[in-house]
């Protein structure tokens, strides 16, 4: 199964997958809100996935069927100024859930390690491509420079069914917690080199 990296012209469909497959996550829909959450979730993969295809982060199997974002240890910063809407459009994108948002991600990110580390940012395949082996093949491609580089990687999820599946790959929870004001529970985890 061929992993390739996204290039432009894979936008449409990455944030397409990106938008299809998360669309159950609750830690989006926790922070972004539900009013015209699929609408608006869609704006904001195009706008940040085109960021990461930008900087050659988003890889793609199965012509764009399964993707993931795996930001590197040395572009942390890089990434986080992505942000999730471009300047002037912040208000359709996030509707009245900026301060929600931004104080929910906040929490998200002190959870990290300061340390180097490649970060799964998000990885989704479409719903009829599920069950195939595209997200294992897209799980392999990513933690393979991980091991390379003898780095950790991170990722955080807010499905339970998640956690066995990373759990497969080697990760293991480092903490699980609800976010706060009511937001969802998440699960932290991370995979020290192999």
């Amino acid at each position: 199964m061929q992993v390739r990296t996204a290039a432009p012209a894979d936008l449409a469909v990455v944030a397409e997958t990106a938008a299809r497959s998360l669309d159950a996550e609750a830690m989006l829909r926790w922070s972004f809100g539900e009013d015209r959450f699929r609408e608006r979730i869609r704006r904001h993969f195009a706008h940040y996935d085109a960021e990461n295809v930008r900087h050659g982060w988003v890889r793609v199997v199965a012509e764009g069927a399964g993707i993931a974002a795996w930001i590197p240890p040395d572009a942390r910063d890089e990434h986080e100024a992505i942000g999730p809407a471009p300047p002037g459009d912040m208000a359709e994108i996030l509707s009245d859930h900026a301060e929600r948002h931004t104080a929910f991600w906040d929490w998200v990110a002190e959870h990290e390690p300061p340390e180097p580390l490649l970060y799964l940012s998000h990885i989704g395949v479409v719903p009829e491509r599920q069950g195939e082996g595209l997200g294992t093949a897209l799980m392999r491609d990513g933690l393979a420079p991980a091991d390379d580089l003898g780095v950790p990687a991170w990722l955080e999820t807010s499905r339970a069914n998640n956690v066995a599946y990373y759990e497969r790959f080697g990760f293991r929870s480092v903490v699980d917690e609800d976010a706060p004001d009511g937001g969802p529970h998440i699960w932290f985890m991370r995979r020290d080199p192999a």
